[in-house]
């Protein structure tokens, strides 16, 4: 037995040795992904290229549930399908449950029932439109829009009609930026930065032992983008909404892509970005989208309710001013040492 245990002792050692002499990098791995960019930053002594094909394979089964734009998706069979009756995956029933959740305590203003609204005004599928939509088409699209025609009962969505239609754009990229996540850290990565389109999420930290470093974007005058605050993130999310990139524009009239599901139309206030910090991407981009269009009027007393971490920019006059909620104070004071 001693022999044995003597044995194991030394397979311990050998490996531990190993693992010693193996060289840890910063490795960043970027590709493209849900019509925007992905990039992961992590420490590893392996191979590289190795680990951008699990990403890609990983973010195309992803799409393959979430993308309006494939029409073999999920979602898209979910939009497609004949009945209003429709078997979902665990995966799909997971984000519907979250979904609905923040549309209940947004009241409505999240809501991943406003697809054909979307496709309406040229930000879905569907592509671009030549002109605005009347009053009567969007007054007809709301009849099926509203996140409480929404019910489900263990892995079975119940719409009120075929003719409510989801997307999901919304929360998706936070989703999957939380999904990464986890998949990375099934693999052994425990210190990393998972970037989508420019939703956030970290874990551990550099090597150096500080916490990974964000930038919260703002619009300049050219609706171009700046730096407008940096936070810390200690093993949090960040996610951000802001209509300055992509808009149409019909005659002299320019309409940002944040849709207000209560009105049908493009939101329309002086709010132009607002970011979350929270634990889980998924609900930073929900909440984010949620809150850009409401506005900062409602938004923040709402976000102050729950106790949400936001950072609204305001256009006031020709400049734009910071508002923020008071769990998003403390959260930066904790990490200056206030």
């Amino acid at each position: 037995m001693e022999k044995d245990l003597n044995k194991l002792i030394f397979i311990i050692l050998t490996l531990l040795l190993i693992s010693c002499n193996s060289e840890t990098k910063l490795v960043i791995v970027e590709g493209e992904t849900m019509g925007t960019y992905y990039r992961v930053t992590t420490y590893s002594a392996g191979d590289k290229a190795g680990l951008k094909v699990d990403i890609d394979k990983f973010l195309m089964l992803f799409n393959n549930i979430f993308s309006t734009y494939i029409p073999t998706s999920e979602i898209s069979e979910i939009n497609n399908n004949k009945y209003a009756e429709v078997g979902v995956t665990d995966t799909m029933k997971k984000l519907l449950e979250l979904s609905q959740d923040i549309s209940r305590k947004s009241k409505g203003y999240f809501d991943i029932t406003v697809a054909p609204i979307v496709n309406a005004w040229g930000f879905g599928p569907a592509g671009k439109v030549l002109k605005r939509p009347s009053e009567e088409v969007l007054t007809e699209l709301k009849k099926n829009i509203g996140y409480y025609k929404l019910k489900f009962k263990e892995k079975i969505l119940y719409r009120e009609s075929k003719a409510v239609q989801l997307d999901m754009s919304g929360i998706a990229k936070g989703f999957g930026v939380d999904e990464l996540v986890k998949f990375l850290e099934y693999q052994g990565y425990g210190d990393l930065l998972v970037d989508i389109g420019g939703e956030v999420r970290s874990r551990g930290k550099k090597t150096d032992g500080s916490l990974w470093r964000i930038g919260i974007e703002g619009p300049t005058e050219t609706l171009g983008s700046s730096i407008s605050k940096v936070v810390e993130l200690d093993n949090m999310a960040l996610a951000t909404s802001g209509n300055y990139r992509n808009y149409v524009k019909f005659g002299d009239t320019v309409f940002g892509h944040t849709i207000d599901p209560l009105t049908g139309k493009p939101a329309k206030h002086r709010t132009v970005s607002v970011s979350v910090l929270s634990e889980f991407c998924a609900d930073a981009d929900a909440w984010a989208t949620a809150l850009m269009a409401m506005g900062s009027d409602k938004g923040l007393d709402l976000a102050n309710k729950y106790n949400l971490l936001v950072y609204f920019q305001v256009q006031k006059n020709a400049k734009l001013e910071v508002l923020t909620s008071r769990a998003f104070d403390k959260y930066i004071n904790k990490k200056k040492g206030l």
